[in-house]
């Protein structure tokens, strides 16, 4: 049999080298069938040793077998045109890298950014994941043009033929990273399968490799499995193929495993509050869909009784973590790497696992349907993740901000302890751009460090820590929420700089006078007896930020549109540094640069900034007031006492910056 499935994947090979290659997972597939399942003509050609027979048999059963009832997994969707149309000439966007092969001819080892720069192995693994394979499937399946066909083919027999699993294969260059199998295996490839095992242009021997490529992935993931969001996706996409493909021998013990990890995992990596423990919105994303997508299909092969016991609890507490957690845009707010992710990505296809939740249709509606989280007010606190979320209501036009009191997070870790992310309604006033593309860039290292986001310098150095990266109590953050106002406070006393400085104690204090403003005191307390420079930081993407001459030491930013930010700086009766904005600035040091994730690219914003300079111990106290055009402008009046009354929208509050929720 050997030597004749040698001869047939001559056929389709361009060289020797490939036939033997091709030949090889050919003989590895026919060991591992079991022929009962698939029909008679197969028991029968095998038991006659006829290949070409086996080998029509085989393909003609995948060619017939019903598409599974699960959306992400068939060639009947939505898809982009444009992708699918460039990639058959093989041109392709990765991590927003423009990039062509001469002649359509791909190379699935070529990186462009390690001659153009920066440099970003996330190039090659990317394109790796095969994303417009499920779009050029889609586009066949609606248009029936062979051209997408033809181009995967030839893109599929060049991939099986250029790659090999390294010795090393998590590592720059290789397309066998595990994470990328997972990818393939859960998502591009199924759909790739369902849509050109109906085209004739796609022969049974390239139907076939595709299956023993499939397998050989899959055994890997089995072999080598590694922790986090990755070990997610690799037991999402072990399950799905060996769920998908029960004609082969070991279908049943890779379905096993891939549950048992699936379960074990969740119940590692999320944590009591619901928050995935590297706390950024998309691997928290990654892990809730993963852990769906084995329900989904589950149920949809009328498996659903082998969802292990608890399963749903962990599912529902993650959807409610992102749920709690949600802008008034209805997205998540960025901690850590991401990029602007949907609330709804984490309540979108829950019905058949946890049944028909009404604030999950708020969200899956975008609130035409449903209702909102009804329990206490709108804000709240997710204490194992450090998140305060103070919101004024669930509606669009909400007061939003995020304040961050929580550890690194176990990986993809920022450092911005303390870090707020203000909105009003959709429009972001104050941002963390959730760090860029994942390149070695200056860019990328400014977006990850204090320097990127609303924090506190000391000294020009940013604060540096490498601990905690998950805690296992609740943290105190004397989270305090009522109809009047929300209140939380956080403590930075790290190190600051790469040498990780003792230099100062950071107190940070929010309170939001609902439903209107926030009062932010910074308190900075020397730790070294010795007096520093103290800056604070205040981030905005646009460019248009002005001094407000109807207030003393304050700035107005416009947004575009109706949407306005005004920050007043107040911070002692005898002193108050000047407010000051940079946009776009590249030396000395990167300052005023948005640098988002797949949804914006690195441009010009706004760095707001003031500075206390020779100060042992000192408090900033910044006033936040989104407004809409037009609006009246508040009143701060600073009390001899140092108090400030503060009158904003017919009201007028009292407030003490030494004591924000005992005043207000």
């Amino acid at each position: 049999m050997k030597g004749r499935f040698f001869d047939l994947a001559k056929e389709i090979a361009r060289n020797d080298k490939d036939a033997e290659k091709y030949a090889a997972h050919l003989a590895e597939l026919f060991d591992l069938i079991l022929p009962q399942r698939v029909g008679e003509e197969l028991c029968s050609a095998l038991a006659e040793r006829d290949a070409d027979r086996a080998v029509s048999a085989l393909a003609a059963y995948y060619r017939k077998k019903p598409s599974v009832a699960v959306a992400s997994l068939t060639a009947s969707g939505s898809y982009s045109e444009s992708v699918a149309d460039r990639a058959v000439l093989g041109q392709f966007s990765v991590v927003g890298v423009e990039h062509t092969f001469e002649g359509g001819e791909v190379d699935f080892l070529f990186n462009p950014t390690e001659e153009k720069g920066p440099l970003n192995h996330e190039w090659l693994w990317q394109l790796n994941r095969h994303n417009h394979f499920a779009d050029m499937a889609r586009a066949y399946t609606a248009t029936g043009d062979e051209k997408y066909a033809v181009a995967f083919r030839r893109q599929l027999l060049a991939w099986i033929a250029q790659t090999e699993i390294p010795a090393e294969w998590n590592t720059p260059g290789s397309a066998f990273r595990t994470i990328e199998c997972g990818l393939r295996l859960h998502g591009a490839w199924q759909v790739a399968f369902d849509g050109f095992r109906k085209s004739d242009s796609v022969d049974d021997l390239t139907l076939l490799l595709m299956i023993a490529s499939m397998h050989r992935q899959a055994v890997h993931l089995v072999e080598h499995p590694r922790t986090g969001n990755w070990l997610m996706t690799e037991s999402n996409g072990l399950f799905t193929f060996s769920a998908l493909f029960p004609e082969l021998s070991d279908s049943e013990s890779g379905r096993a495993l891939a549950a048992k990890r699936l379960l074990g995992e969740l119940e590692v990596q999320l944590l009591p509050d619901g928050m995935q423990y590297e706390l950024s919105p998309d691997y928290h994303r990654v892990v809730f869909q993963c852990a769906l997508s084995f329900c989904q299909l589950s149920i949809a092969l009328g498996k659903g009784d082998e969802i292990p016991d608890g399963y749903r609890a962990l599912l529902k507490n993650a959807a409610n973590a992102a749920i709690l957690l949600s802008t008034p845009a209805q997205t998540q707010p960025r901690t850590n790497d991401t990029f602007t992710v949907s609330t709804a990505a984490c309540t979108r296809g829950t019905e058949a696992i946890l049944g028909d939740d009404p604030v999950h249709r708020y969200f899956n509606t975008r609130r035409a349907e449903g209702t909102p989280p009804t329990e206490g007010n709108a804000s709240a606190y997710l204490p194992y993740a450090g998140l305060a979320a103070m919101r004024s209501d669930w509606g669009p036009d909400a007061t939003y901000l995020c304040f961050d009191v929580g550890p690194l997070g176990i990986a993809h870790s920022h450092q911005d302890k303390l870090n707020i992310h203000l909105y009003k309604g959709s429009t972001e006033l104050l941002y963390d751009d959730g760090g860029g593309q994942y390149d070695k860039s200056e860019a990328r290292a400014y977006a990850l460090s204090g320097y990127g986001h609303n924090t506190v310098l000391v000294d020009g150095l940013a604060q540096n820590r490498s601990e905690p990266r998950r805690v296992t109590e609740p943290i105190d953050a004397d989270w305090t929420t009522s109809e009047r106002f929300d209140y939380a406070f956080g403590v930075y006393e790290d190190g600051f700089g790469p040498e990780q400085l003792c230099l100062a104690r950071h107190r940070r204090e929010v309170l939001f006078v609902k439903p209107d403003f926030f009062c932010v005191t910074d308190t900075l307390t020397s730790r070294d007896s010795l007096k520093h420079d103290y800056e604070l930081l205040l981030h905005m993407d646009t460019e248009s930020v002005r001094p407000l001459p109807e207030l003393p030491n304050a700035m107005v930013a416009e947004f575009g549109g109706d949407s306005e930010l005004i920050v007043v700086a107040i911070d002692s009766l005898e002193t108050t540094p000047t407010l000051s904005a940079v946009s776009g600035r590249e030396t000395p040091t990167l300052r005023g640069w948005y640098n988002g994730r797949n949804d914006k690219c690195l441009h010009k914003a706004t760095t707001v900034a003031r500075t206390a300079c020779g100060e042992r111990d000192w408090r900033f106290t910044t006033l936040l007031f989104p407004v809409c055009k037009g609006d009246a402008y508040p009143t701060v009046l600073q009390n001899a006492d140092g108090t400030l009354t503060v009158t904003f929208k017919g009201k007028t509050v009292k407030i003490d910056p030494l004591a924000p929720k005992e005043s207000i």
